[in-house]
């Protein structure tokens, strides 16, 4: 009986897990064709996913799931042209520093308060993606690099984890990422 409830588990996460892919997907590729609906698939995605971080113990990935939503949301709310807005290269600099300082600290708040399997990697993930994603939402050309590393960097912390789909889906966030960062002429 103990088998068949996990087994009926398993799949339970699969199909989540699944779900949340498509819903990524349906954002990314709705948000790279400059459809401002892509935002209700950000929405849907981070919330299945901060679930099932939660429940692999991706602490901090979990947190990012759910600052998504907020983000999203803003996206939604300010949306406007790609590429319009930028930031000086010293500015720039002052995100990078910031944001390493930061996910060291969170790094060691999760190695030492918490059972994060991964600290430094899910500190990286999410505290990058933060800075990440504020850049996207303003529609800042340079947040492209820091996805190609968070995506990769993902691609493994996922794997590590046991959710090995989502693997696929940070593999072609990577491919977006890329794209994105050189005009989207690799894309389609």
């Amino acid at each position: 009986m103990t088998d068949s409830i996990s087994n009926i588990k398993r799949q339970q996460f699969l199909f989540l897990e699944i779900l949340a892919i498509a819903f990524g997907v349906l954002y990314t590729v709705l948000y790279i064709k400059e459809v401002q609906f892509c935002f209700a698939f950000a929405v849907l995605g981070a919330i299945i996913y901060s679930y099932l971080c939660y429940k692999r113990k991706i602490f901090a990935e979990s947190f990012l799931q759910v600052f998504y939503i907020f983000s999203a949301i803003y996206g939604w709310l300010n949306w406007g042209e790609y590429n319009v807005n930028s930031y000086s290269l010293s500015t720039q600099l002052i995100f990078l520093f910031v944001t390493t300082i930061v996910m060291v600290v969170v790094g060691f708040f999760l190695k030492n308060k918490t059972e994060s399997k991964l600290p430094f990697m899910d500190s990286f993930t999410t505290v990058f993606s933060l800075t990440g994603t504020w850049l996207m939402v303003n529609f800042i050309h340079e947040t492209w690099l820091y996805f190609i590393a968070i995506n990769a960097v993902s691609m493994f912390l996922y794997y590590q984890r046991g959710m090995k789909l989502s693997v696929f889906l940070y593999a072609f966030y990577v491919y977006l990422s890329i794209a994105g960062w050189f005009g989207w002429e690799l894309i389609f």
